[in-house]
Parts: structure tokens; sequence; C-alpha cells
């Protein structure tokens, strides 16, 4: 878990200020979505041969790799948007989706694998906590550090983080030798090996939300920037705020599960943030007024421990429902669709804002793949109660 923080704290505050950074270097909306893109492109072609690369073996040595040359590969980044070459950003932004893989993608096969069954709702809470957690450090930090001195520039917060990351490899390393190893399934075998069907099942609706929220979540700061002219430091702190009602709601998420089922804590809480989210489109139709811009903020702060409340528990709910046998896979084609479907998320996004398409329009896309997903969720549930009865 506190790997993962630490290499979750560069992920944080690339998705917060990354794009501010970009931005100030003199790079347009659409290509900056076009060169994130490649990001979760490459994640998406090495999930898979990841999964069948460590199926049967310790994940201890993957993890520290990637704990290793995340942090490195961010810092080259940050520096390399000083070139203002395009396809060497692209090619770090590729090399660090991969990287950051190496350790996120293997974090939940691990608990699984090594952790106590009775506490594991827990488990998969507390790990989508960390990043929850990371978003409210670095979202107060890069409100107030700014006003503290002009010194701490949104480039300097990122070298800060970037560098802080490299304590995550200390963590890794403290990882017992031993551990509990998956089973081994042969290549040649997948095809049989496999519960595909189930898998398939399971990751319909990963998808129709993973692609949704591509057009959205990426360059959510886009939005605030340019319908509603907020800065770096407001969004920030912003972030802060709703990660930290993210945080709350997710540690008490099993409870919410014990008491009302997934049916509530999935489907309910889930359709709820999508209401929102459409109000949050809709401030751009009135962004000029004095309402606007804090409707936009509240709707998106609301929204955010929503809809995040629901992931440990779509997760569980999903790598249950696939078995032991297929975790890995599962997870693996899980961290794929939702980088394959940010990536085309992010192509589009960058046709259409090129081509000076509204962002409440490009929301509305997000709302419409939400709400089918939200459906297929429903039935998954029916289906796996049914199952355990």
């Amino acid at each position: 878990m506190l790997a993962d923080v630490f290499l979750q704290l560069i992920n944080s505050a690339f998705t917060m200020l990354l794009n501010y950074l970009m931005l100030d270097h003199g790079f347009k909306d659409f290509e900056i979505a076009s060169m994130i893109g490649n990001r979760y492109l490459t994640v998406l072609l090495c999930s898979v041969p990841l999964a069948l690369l460590v199926k049967g073996k310790r994940l201890k040595p993957f993890m520290l790799t990637g704990a290793i040359s995340s942090p490195i590969v961010a810092l080259l980044l940050i520096f390399g948007i000083h070139t203002h070459n395009t396809e060497l950003i692209r090619i770090l932004m590729s090399l660090w989706g991969i990287t950051f893989s190496l350790l996120q993608i293997l974090v939940m096969p691990y608990i699984l694998l090594n952790g106590s069954k009775e506490h594991e709702t827990e488990s998969i809470a507390l790990f989508f906590s960390a990043g929850n957690f990371t978003t409210i450090f670095v979202g107060m930090l890069g409100f107030f550090l700014p006003f503290i001195s002009s010194f701490f520039t949104t480039e300097v917060l990122l070298v800060f983080y970037s560098t802080l990351g490299l304590l995550g490899i200390y963590f890794v390393q403290q990882l017992p030798e031993r551990e509990n190893i998956g089973t081994k399934i042969p290549i040649a075998n997948m095809h049989s090996d496999y519960d595909w069907g189930l898998i398939a099942q399971a990751v319909v609706p990963s998808f129709l939300i993973a692609l949704g929220a591509g057009f959205t979540i990426p360059v959510i700061n886009l939005f605030f920037h340019d319908v509603h002219g907020m800065e770096a430091p407001a969004f920030s702190i912003m972030n802060s705020i709703a990660f930290t009602l993210v945080v709350i709601t997710a540690l008490a998420i099993p409870e919410i599960k014990r008491r009302f089922g997934y049916q509530v804590a999935i489907t309910l809480m889930q359709s709820l943030a999508i209401v929102f989210l459409f109000i949050m489109a809709t401030t751009e139709w009135y962004n000029h007024t004095s309402y606007g811009l804090i409707i936009a903020a509240v709707t998106f702060t609301l929204r955010q421990p929503l809809m995040n409340m629901a992931g440990p528990l779509t997760s569980e709910l999903t790598l249950n429902y696939v078995g032991e046998r297929n975790r890995e896979m599962m997870s693996a084609i899980n961290a794929s669709i939702w980088s394959g479907c940010w990536f085309v998320s992010a192509k589009i996004f960058s046709v259409l804002r090129e081509a000076d398409f509204a962002y409440s329009n490009i929301i509305f896309i997000t709302v419409a793949f939400y709400i089918i997903g939200v459906v297929w969720y429903y039935g998954l549930i029916k289906k796996h109660e049914k199952n355990t009865k």
C-alpha cells in the first residue's frame, strides 16, 4: 500500500498539474489530449502480456522494477516538455504508462494472493484509497505552496512529487521474499484454461464506463480552465476537497455493502454521480454568470465521491465473479480496457476540440456511456447474487 502511495503521488500530480505545465509551454488543449493518449495506448498494449508473463511467478521483482523506473521516467517527461518536441514527449508518455503499470496492475493480485481473506473488501477499499489520499495531499500543497512562495511553480511541484516517488522503492523492498504464487497457465492453453465467457461478461461495464470517462476525466482541468477560467491552485484545492469526500466514502463502503448490498453501493451511487456530471456539463451554457462556476465546482466535488466509492466494489464484484484462476488476467484486461478506452477517447476528444466542439456536448457523451455501464452492472450484480446463492 505504501509503495503504491508514493507512485500515486506522481500520478495525482500528473493528473492535476501536467496539463497546466503544457499549457504554460504553449500547447493547445487538443495537442495535450493527443499526447497524453500515448500513455494509455502503451498500457493497453502491455497489460495482457504482463499478466501472461507474471502468472505463476513472484510479483515482487516486477513491482520493484516499476517503483524504480516510474519516477525516473516522470522526471525525464517533465524536462522533456521544455524541448517542445512532441515526438519525444509522446515516447516519454508511453514509457511512463508502462513503468507505472508494473506496480499498479500487480498490486491487486498481490493483495488477493497474500492478504487476509476475511478482510478482502477492506484491503481493496484501502488500495483504492491510496490514490485518493495522494490527490488530497497534492491538491492541498498545490493550493497553499504557491501562496507561500513564487518558487513553487507548477514545474517545481511536479519535480518534487516525482522525486518523492522514489521512496516507493524502499517499501517494495520490505515485502517478504516468500509469497503465494498464482497458478501458472501455459500460453498455449490460454484459450481453454481461462473462463473467457465470464471474463467477457465482467469487462463489458468497465469498458463502457472507461470509454465514457476518457472523454472527461483526463481533461477535466481543461474544462475548468477554458470554460470557467480556473487556474491550477484553485483546481488543486477543489480536487483536494472532492477527494477528502472520496476517502470518507471509500472507507465507509464496506459497511454500506454489508448493510445494503451491491445494488445500493454500486448502482444507486453511480446513478447519482451521473446526475451531478450532467448538471456540471450544463454550466458551459451559463458560464458567464456568477453562479456558473459555483455550480460546476459543487457538482464536480459531489460527483467524485459518488462515482469513486463504487470503484473498490466493482473490482471486488468482477474479480470474485470470474474466480481465482482468472484474477490476474481480469486485472490486466481491466487496466488494458481503461487505458485503451482513454487512448481512444483522448484522440476523439482532440479531434472534437480542434473542430471547436463544445465541452458540454463532449461530457454528455460520457453521461450516455455511464448510463449504459451502470445498467450492465445492475445485471451483473443480479447474476452474481444468483450464483452465490
